[in-house]
């Protein structure tokens, strides 16, 4: 046994599961070879498997509470292991690294050591691989670089000061992932993840560059209309209130915007809205009690002040913030205009429709950014709201609205002349196959029509898109 090299006895121990004899054998032999590379790297695999027995414990506590924080001793015994593996410098790039990783990709964000290794070290610490989405049974998960930027991010929003963690290197590393990482689905995350940090740090104008593009995606959700508060609470009062109150309305539960009432309190009582910040905190105080949740110090705290009135009738809330929030998507598309439209065609694949406006302006509208409680259907008229960019329309948002012709879109009622091609004519409005397809020759029909190009004489005329059957 004495003749076989220290690191090929520290690795069959491993194997055999006798880890710490493994231990005590390997730093014995590294005391005496403190350069053996080999013995190191047999070493790291040994605290690798220690680490994990520790991790295994707190993934079986977290799986049913999704909180994945150690023990104060689950804590110092992975710390020292971790400063034990950070001694022994093994390049970076390596499986070591990786798989360490991987191991903490649910918990990183609570070791300042493991933390402080992806600051120096960056994106050395990832491959190819480790740059890539994993294709998960459940979709795509996020890719370890990503997943590991998001955690550096958290510990800095949360141990900055203790940790002594350098927000310049945060950001470098957050930059580097959204060069190198080739996720597109997660990478939305980061962008808010970083906001978060440039609030905390007052660089607000960086966090709302951040904060609008994730906001014009996400526009029901309440934590996005939050985060864009925040960038304006120590700037315009007026305009956080506003967003915090676009965000509580948009919530689809009471519980997602709780943190949202925790900012327009104070922001109510500085304008003397007594009433409405009682009726908030109100609010936020039913729903703790309904879950049975502990309520929150700075919550108790407001609820002793003498300005609260536990009588309101918070029934009255919703008018109110809905009041001061009705312009509120305004601010983040810029200058916006309505227009009227109809709906001319639906997408192939039902996610979205075509909408007509004028002979010379059409567009097609994502289902999502349609606001109805029906399915829109061909000859629907739709307002919709419209940002414009560098010569470029965008549609921000469509709502169903009543009739409303104009010189490009117009009903006529008449009786249908079929040829013997298959399509047909009312008056001097051409009807497509499609539509009369089925269709006796001169049923009276009520047509919706629009101004379309006609290729072939080579001008505008009237085209139906829709034919209503009169008795």
């Amino acid at each position: 046994m004495s003749t076989e090299q220290p690191f090929r006895i520290v690795g069959n121990l491993r194997k055999s599961g006798q880890l710490q004899e493994a231990w005590n054998y390997g730093f014995s032999a590294l005391e005496q070879s403190p350069q053996d590379s080999y013995l190191k790297g047999a070493l790291f695999w040994v605290c690798y498997e220690f680490i994990k027995q520790q991790q295994e414990k707190i993934a079986k506590r977290g799986a049913s509470s999704n909180n994945y924080r150690p023990s104060d001793f689950e804590f110092d015994k992975i710390e020292s292991l971790l400063q034990t593996i950070v001694n022994f410098e093994i390049p970076a790039g390596g499986l070591e690294h990786k798989m360490l990783l991987v191991q903490f990709k649910k918990n990183l964000e609570w070791f300042p050591t493991l933390i402080h290794l992806v600051l120096r070290q960056k994106a050395a610490l990832f491959d190819d691989d480790a740059k890539k989405p994993f294709q998960a049974e459940k979709g795509e998960a996020p890719s370890l670089m990503l997943s590991t930027a998001r955690q550096v991010a958290s510990a800095w929003l949360r141990a900055r000061e203790p940790w002594q963690l350098d927000l310049n290197q945060v950001m470098e590393f957050i930059h580097l992932t959204r060069q190198q990482a080739s996720d597109v689905k997660h990478m939305i995350w980061l962008d808010y993840d970083q906001a978060k940090c440039l609030i905390v740090s007052g660089q607000y104008e960086q966090a709302r560059s951040l904060i609008l593009p994730i906001l014009r995606k996400k526009q029901k959700e309440a934590w996005a209309w939050g985060a864009l508060a925040a960038t304006y609470q120590k700037q315009n009062r007026d305009l956080a209130m506003k967003f915090f109150a676009k965000g509580i309305v948009s919530a689809h539960d009471v519980t997602f915007s709780l943190k949202l009432f925790q900012g327009i309190i104070p922001l109510l009582l500085g304008n003397q809205r007594h009433v409405e910040a009682s009726m908030c905190l109100k609010t936020a105080l039913s729903a703790y009690q309904a879950h049975g949740w502990k309520i929150k110090p700075e919550l108790e705290q407001l609820s002793l002040q003498p300005w609260y009135d536990s009588s309101v009738d918070e029934k009255q809330l919703n008018p109110f913030l809905n009041s001061i929030s009705r312009d509120a998507q305004d601010y983040i598309y810029g200058p916006t205009k309505k227009v009227i439209a109809i709906i001319e065609n639906i997408h192939r694949s039902g996610k979205g429709f075509h909408a007509y406006v004028t002979r010379t302006y059409s567009t097609s509208v994502r289902l999502g950014l349609h606001k109805s409680k029906e399915n829109p259907k061909v000859g629907d008229y739709v307002e919709l709201t419209l940002r414009e960019e560098n010569g470029q329309k965008d549609v921000v948002s469509s709502l169903s609205c009543g009739p409303k012709t104009s010189s490009d879109i117009s009903e006529v009622k008449g009786r249908v002349n079929i040829t013997p091609k298959g399509f047909g004519f009312v008056e001097d409005t051409y009807i497509p196959r499609n539509l009369v397809a089925d269709m006796q020759n001169d049923t009276l029909v009520t047509v919706t029509r629009v101004m379309s190009w006609d290729k072939t004489k080579s001008k505008y005329s009237w085209k139906a898109i829709k034919l209503k059957h009169e008795a």
